[in-house]
């Protein structure tokens, strides 16, 4: 078994993960292995797009079209069952990063967030935002300043006992800037390919990762289209709440009255002990405009 530390966990997988970082822990978390995966009892059933969701209090399974099914249960095992050969191994990995490990953290009652994230001198900067609105290209921005980047895609937000501060914790090692990104960043780095055929590509910085959890001490909510020039708004209480809510990674598996407590206590938590700011761009904008603005919030 190949053995990795992603999402705060040590992972045990019977497939190779370049997208995470290597572990020598003898202690396993997750197990990930290839095999026929069961069926479950579901008290619920949705989709979105191509996937269908099937869960109940401990399990999930969902389909991916006619490519793959993931089954997830008890917070420590991933099951991946490829439904044709001719699937590529990419894609399985690509599946497991994103909604079998948000069913994993689901499941142990921790949240993830669509955000990256920097260190800064008092604990993390969050940077989240809806696809489109800037937030990778800001990080990439960011580490060219010389900001310590922290994770890219997905925040793992923990209360731990006895601590009043939210802790964020990385997903996994790399960076997914689109093909416009990279020209704007003048990066030549395109080996890998996040998925076949598309111009989005991962950069890893293993190097740099950083596996300890940090207290979260600022929110940067990015949001585009909505205006002809770059805006700032301070938020606070209800108000921060419900725009930073909007960003739960893979919201559709926290809809349940456990789950939506979690969501609640969480954030409720995370705002009371962090800034958090609003930055409305243009659907249209100077990277290098929407950079200084960020930068001047940190």
């Amino acid at each position: 078994m190949h053995k990795y530390w992603g999402f705060g966990l040590l992972i045990s997988s019977g497939i190779e993960f370049p997208e995470l970082m290597p572990a020598s822990s003898p202690h396993t978390d997750v197990t990930i292995t290839i095999d026929v995966i069961p069926q479950i009892y579901a008290t619920a059933t949705f989709s979105t797009g191509r996937i269908t969701y099937y869960m109940n209090d401990r399990e999930l399974i969902f389909t991916v079209g006619d490519l793959a099914s993931y089954y997830i249960a008890d917070g420590n095992r991933v099951i991946i069952s490829p439904l044709t050969t001719e699937v590529e191994d990419r894609f399985l990995r690509m599946f497991v990063l994103a909604g079998a490990m948000a069913g994993i953290l689901q499941q142990r009652k921790q949240l993830p967030l669509h955000a990256a994230g920097i260190v800064m001198e008092d604990g993390l900067t969050l940077i989240s935002g809806h696809s489109g609105a800037g937030k990778s290209t800001t990080l990439a921005g960011l580490q060219e300043r010389g900001y310590r980047i922290f994770t890219d895609d997905v925040t793992v937000l923990r209360q731990l006992p006895d601590d009043d501060c939210v802790r964020g914790i990385a997903s996994y090692p790399m960076l997914k800037l689109w093909e416009q990104s990279l020209q704007t960043l003048q990066w030549n780095d395109r080996s890998f390919p996040v998925m076949p055929g598309m111009e989005k590509y991962g950069i890893f910085f293993h190097q740099h990762f950083d596996t300890q959890h940090y207290p979260v001490r600022k929110i940067i909510l990015l949001s585009a289209g909505e205006v002809d020039k770059i805006q700032h708004e301070a938020l606070s209480g209800s108000k921060a709440f419900t725009h930073i809510v909007q960003h739960i990674y893979k919201e559709v598996l926290f809809r349940q009255p456990a789950t939506r407590a979690l969501c609640f206590d969480t954030i409720s938590a995370m705002t009371r002990h962090a800034e958090t700011h609003l930055i409305r761009r243009p659907s249209v904008c100077d990277p290098e405009h929407l950079l200084n603005t960020v930068t001047a919030l940190l």
